[in-house]
């Protein structure tokens, strides 16, 4: 009987003690589950937000916080608990409207959101969805991805089709109804026939030049797109034929192109890319300077950087447009191009895409094409690149 009393005594001991230790088990594998989830949210590139049923934010991960400029030093962010109420964490009644509707509805909702912080737009794709807050309620969480940048990015790819529509609509429409005229008129008029020939052939060239310089835009943009290394090579002779390439341009203007370069100068270089930016750059001063009137062309080192400058003495370009001279498509007015003709039979055509391709050439080489100018002092372009670039750099 002794010996059952003990047993007995030793089972009820060690009963309590077992239950204790799964007990202390299931909470630390609680403990362990809760901190991987957080560490899941902390690094998660979405914000992520949970809210009560008054619209109060219960929990918000550091990501959230940042995206609404929700300081993470204070100690409601440290503790992921900001507890304040939707609108004023996010400052967006959209939002508040959409997380409304979802708790009244019990659906989930998906929307984009737009708001001004400091002055730069943001723009957001939300998720929202109801949430059962373990009996205390309805609650809903949220899941915000910013996609500014994708924003942007569609902007510029509507306004790139909407400027390559409209600068393409006028050549088109021009050699459609000179060709109507070509057949509607008398075939025994050969000079009318001709005239209106060499109106189709101008505008022709003018597509072809937009065409070919969109495809050097994109390929310059393309990372992806194989080249060749970067060579060694002397910048002097690829300025001479740089000049040599605008030279009939030049003459007929009566403008000289003077060059001021270093016999021994040198850098790693995309050599054809760097020609192309020159042609530009000059074509571009050409245009736009008086005839009889100076280009200069500048090449030197400074501060282990090379720098290459076109300067003219032009008619110059106002102050508020230096910002965006380098943007696609962009150009000053038209009567800049009236001013440069006055006086000259030719009318002053572009592409409006030059200056863009000469900015992402500058771009390739790890560099910088800046400008300087002032309206009816003339404009000088610079080039900026590192004599020894390591990584090609994109936009």
């Amino acid at each position: 009987m002794a010996f059952f009393s003990s047993f007995k005594k030793t089972k009820l001991n060690t009963e309590p003690e077992k239950e204790t230790r799964e007990l202390e088990q299931r909470a630390a594998s609680a403990e362990a589950k809760s901190r991987r989830l957080e560490s899941i949210l902390s690094s998660m590139p979405e914000g992520v937000g949970v809210l009560d049923t008054g619209l109060k934010i219960t929990y918000a991960n550091p990501r959230l916080c940042s995206l609404f400029g929700f300081n993470s030093g204070t100690e409601a962010a440290k503790k992921n608990s900001p507890d304040m109420p939707l609108l004023s964490f996010s400052h967006s009644e959209e939002l508040e409207a959409a997380a409304q509707q979802v708790l009244a509805t019990g659906r989930p909702s998906e929307l984009t959101v737009k708001r001004y912080a400091s002055g730069v737009e943001q723009h957001f794709r939300v998720f929202i969805a109801p949430l059962d807050m373990a009996g205390t309620g309805q609650g809903v969480v949220i899941v915000v991805s910013d996609i500014s940048r994708l924003a942007r990015l569609e902007q510029v790819r509507k306004d790139f089709a909407a400027n390559v529509s409209h600068e393409l609509r006028t050549p088109i429409q021009v050699v459609k109804g000179f060709a109507e005229n070509i057949l509607n008129s008398s075939q025994d008029d050969r000079e009318q026939i001709r005239h209106f020939a060499e109106i189709i052939n101008k505008n022709a060239q003018t597509m072809e030049n937009i065409t070919y310089d969109l495809l050097s835009l994109v390929s310059l943009e393309d990372e992806n797109n194989p080249r060749p290394p970067m060579e060694e090579t002397a910048l002097a002779p690829l300025i001479a034929e740089a000049a040599g390439m605008v030279e009939i341009a030049a003459k007929k203007r009566d403008i000289s192109v003077e060059i001021y370069c270093p016999p021994d100068l040198s850098a790693k270089l995309y050599g054809s890319l760097i020609i192309q930016a020159l042609v530009n750059l000059l074509d571009n001063a050409i245009k736009y300077s008086g005839a009889g009137s100076r280009v200069k062309v500048y090449a030197y080192e400074e501060e282990r950087q090379l720098v290459i400058e076109v300067k003219d003495k032009g008619i110059g370009i106002p102050m508020e447009h230096i910002g965006r001279i380098f943007e696609r498509f962009y150009r000053v007015d038209k009567a800049r191009s009236r001013e440069a003709n006055s006086g000259d039979n030719e009318i002053v055509s572009g592409t409006g895409l030059g200056l863009a391709i000469v900015r992402h050439i500058a771009l390739l080489h790890n560099g910088t094409a800046e400008l300087e100018s002032h309206a009816g002092e003339g404009s000088l372009f610079r080039l900026r690149l590192p004599l020894k670039p390591d990584v090609a750099c994109f936009d």
